[in-house]
């Protein structure tokens, strides 16, 4: 097993969080101007009260759980791979994969167009009551829709090169981008840990970050950690 000289994300984040905790309590000391300190009953109180929905808030989680499903088949099918190497024009792709590819760019077209037309056509199911896509149901499940479209696509790939043979394949497909990523996810919980202890105590605003400031930095460590936060297999 290799030594790795550096901290695990969701270490780094814990280790600021007990760093707020200290600057609070001494900011609350000193008089620091809107400071309270998280290590006090009130702190202690709000910390119990936050934890669960505070995590459960987080910008992007409910997007990011939807999105799980449809990415774990893409991956877990094997669409995924071909991919790559069809981009990568790899040369040993067999007649099976070709057909079955074929198969789930067809189903993906038809999915696709379905799509279209409930946004731009006659009928007005899936748009907002003045007409428009803004504040629609269609552009509020743009998410699910989106995992189900990779969904279905992986599903017929998956089950046309016989990879899929019962709904136990199909379970476990849905379930694999949660076991592959699943650090991402503990880091996720101490990064809404470490930013809304810093917001509570206030010391984003003694030391006068702005509101979009800091909400920028928020949704940046989220989505900057997704994509660099280590898999299972690494």
């Amino acid at each position: 097993m290799t030594n790795r000289p550096f901290l695990h994300p969701a270490t780094i984040f814990f280790l600021l969080t007990l760093l707020v905790a200290f600057l609070s309590w001494v900011g609350s000391i000193y008089g620091w101007h809107d400071v309270q300190s998280l290590l006090s009953a009130e702190g202690l109180r709000w910390q119990l009260r936050n934890a669960v929905p505070g995590f459960l808030q987080a910008p992007f989680l409910g997007h990011l759980l939807i999105l799980a499903f449809g990415i774990g088949l893409w991956i877990h099918s094997g669409l995924g791979a071909f991919c790559f190497r069809l981009f990568m024009r790899h040369n040993r792709l067999s007649r099976k994969e070709k057909r079955a590819f074929g198969w789930s760019l067809a189903v993906g077209g038809v999915f696709l167009a379905g799509c279209i037309v409930l946004a731009w056509g006659p009928w007005s199911l899936v748009r907002s009551i003045t007409g428009g896509l803004k504040h629609s149901p269609l552009s509020d499940g743009c998410t699910y829709l989106v995992s189900l479209g990779l969904g279905i696509m992986a599903l017929v790939y998956g089950y046309a090169v016989d990879y899929y043979h019962t709904d136990r394949d199909l379970v476990r497909g849905l379930s694999y981008a949660f076991v592959r990523f699943s650090e991402y996810f503990i880091t996720l919980f101490f990064i809404v840990q470490f930013f809304s202890s810093f917001h509570y105590t206030g010391l984003d605003v003694f030391f006068g970050f702005s509101p979009a400031f800091f909400h920028g930095c928020y949704v940046i460590c989220i989505l900057l950690m997704l994509f660099l936060s280590k898999t299972v297999d690494d």
